[in-house]
């Protein structure tokens, strides 16, 4: 008897799994036909139910940001567009992301990559997957290195299996590392996407703190630290203050 209900559970879970599966789809053919028929506000709720069921996909996210920038809201255009670009850096994404940033109030010049944003840019080539098959690759041609180091009858072939060897070492390594901060960063990118049609950026986390200079939607913002509710944020060109939370979503 409970081998017939431990089976039933399975099929109805199925059952119901299926169905779900079934009404994102459902959703998101609306939501395409809202947008083919510039009704914008229509797809871009119907999108946004596809999220609120915990559904995501660069294509949902790119469809999103496209609708966004048709009704003018910029911000939203173009957070949806970077949320894309994470999880597939296709090359229409990066060209509408670039007409969005077009449209930006703030045009920030920016003073250059840190170190950090060296290596994060670094990390942003491939996803976490593509940098885990090549670590697993490297892997393999050291180990096959130092085989033909071992085995290798001709001296110069021992000599190229031990340069191989040696030097397939630290790369295996800085790709696994590559691939631990790409996993990371896919998970939290330490980013965000100023909402605020405008709003002050403050010398201080406090709504009375000393303000900056005055920044308008789609800012890209990296958060740097957090003190209830405010968020330490460097921008682009190197400046920094205190924004809200409340004021940005994160990609």
């Amino acid at each position: 008897m409970n081998k017939f209900f431990l089976i039933l559970s399975i099929f109805f879970l199925a059952l119901n799994s299926a169905s779900a599966q079934e009404s994102v789809e459902t959703i998101f053919a609306e939501a395409n036909t809202a947008y083919e028929q510039k009704n914008y506000p229509k797809a871009i709720k119907a999108y946004e139910t596809i999220l609120e069921k915990k559904t995501e996909s660069a294509s949902l996210f790119y469809n999103l940001g496209n609708s966004y920038y048709q009704t003018g809201e910029i911000g939203k255009s173009i957070l949806n567009y970077e949320k894309s670009l994470l999880l597939d850096d296709q090359e229409d994404t990066r060209y509408n992301l670039k007409i969005a940033k077009d449209k930006q109030i703030d045009q920030l010049s920016s003073v250059g990559s840190t170190p950090r944003q060296w290596w994060e840019n670094l990390v942003r080539t491939f996803s976490a997957n593509t940098w885990a098959y090549l670590t697993v690759l490297l892997f393999w041609g050291t180990i096959a290195g130092w085989i033909f180091w071992l085995l290798a009858k001709e001296r110069s072939q021992r000599k190229r299996g031990f340069v191989l060897g040696i030097v397939g070492i630290p790369l295996v390594l800085i790709a696994g590392l590559l691939a631990s901060t790409r996993n990371d960063l896919e998970k939290d990118s330490h980013r965000a996407i100023l909402l605020e049609k405008e709003i002050e950026l403050r010398i201080s986390p406090d709504p009375n703190g000393k303000a900056l200079n005055t920044l308008h939607e789609g800012v890209e913002l990296n958060l740097l630290e957090e003190i209830n509710d405010w968020y330490h944020v460097r921008l682009i060109n190197g400046d920094q203050g205190w924004l809200p939370e409340t004021s940005f979503e994160k990609i």
